[in-house]
């Protein structure tokens, strides 16, 4: 049987607000995008739901081959920050690629309550002591040695794409000085088989109203994908015209059940609305993380990652 491109929404319970998503190629190489919060203060959660989706015991070596962070927000990119400042010479996994695109949030143009620079701060260090322990030739800040270097506005104007074992990953947008929030400057990244033969999926993260207009506005009917993530955490992002356009028949909702259920505040009511899913009858169409069948009982167990995460999957 032809293996298929695995898309997987990871979380360890209902309750946690982040996005994290795993993508297994056909070949059992490993794409994140994102990986969700720093949620754990003795050990970060992540590497044993890769090791349960590649089938490996616990402590078992592995390698991201890439790894692209949305946007500059802790519950996107906090986990990666907790993995990277603990590891050493003995650390038992790697990650090849590192990509993201943020800008400069100390300009005034950001709201301050948008931000945490404390936060942001440890990523640069937990940056530092990976490229320390690869011997990675980056200069003072492995941050600012990785920031937009490969991603940024004029390589995405100019259709950026990277293959990965058949696995066609298209950057359709970054962040905008037009912009000044921090989730409208979202990355926005769409997956598929290189040779078109799967269904597509599209990653808004945390595309806000605005930025999602300017996605509309660049692409257009071209933004058709078979499947979407819906923007953060399916409320208050991108609005309905985005999602008519996208036509998607299978959603993803990074989303936990306060907000879920929480119609009004978080407008996911609304959301919802615009696509026709019903809270209380939700369809195979429709993946939201604080309905799964199961969870684990221990974040930290591989083997209990092994019996939840197929209920966190879609196969394109």
């Amino acid at each position: 049987m032809e293996k298929k491109i695995e898309i997987y929404q990871p979380t360890s319970d209902a309750g946690i607000l982040m996005q994290a998503h795993v993508i297994k190629t056909p070949n059992d190489k490993i794409i994140v995008i994102d990986g969700g919060n720093e949620i754990y203060l003795d050990k970060p959660y992540l590497p044993s739901v890769i090791r349960a989706i590649l089938g490996l015991n616990d402590g078992d070596y592995f390698e991201v081959e890439a790894w692209f962070l949305s946007h500059g927000h802790s519950d996107h990119y906090g986990e990666m920050s907790m993995m990277l400042r603990g590891y050493d010479e003995n650390s038992n996994y790697k990650i090849n690629n590192i990509y993201f695109d943020f800008p400069d949030f100390a300009q005034s143009k950001f709201h301050e309550s948008d931000y945490d620079l404390n936060k942001l701060s440890t990523l640069k260090s937990a940056l530092n002591t990976y490229a320390k322990v690869n011997k990675i030739d980056c200069g003072d800040s492995y941050y600012d040695y990785l920031n937009g270097k490969v991603v940024n506005a004029e390589t995405v104007a100019n259709g950026l794409s990277f293959t990965i074992d058949g696995v066609k990953l298209d950057i359709l947008q970054t962040w905008s000085e037009t912009d000044d929030q921090v989730n409208g400057n979202s990355m926005v990244i769409r997956v598929g088989a290189e040779n078109g033969d799967s269904k597509t999926c599209l990653f808004l993260t945390d595309t806000s109203v605005v930025s999602g207009a300017r996605l509309l506005k660049t692409y257009g009917e071209k933004l058709k994908s078979d499947i979407v993530q819906m923007a953060h955490h399916g409320q208050a992002g991108a609005d309905k015209d985005v999602y008519d356009t996208i036509d998607a028949q299978i959603r993803l909702w990074p989303v936990p059940f306060w907000v879920w259920l929480n119609e009004e505040t978080y407008k996911i009511g609304e959301v919802r609305s615009w696509v026709g899913v019903d809270a209380k009858n939700v369809t195979k169409n429709d993946l939201v993380s604080c309905l799964y069948e199961r969870y684990p009982q221990d974040y930290a167990s591989v083997e209990e990652w092994k019996k939840s995460i197929d209920c966190m999957k879609v196969v394109l």
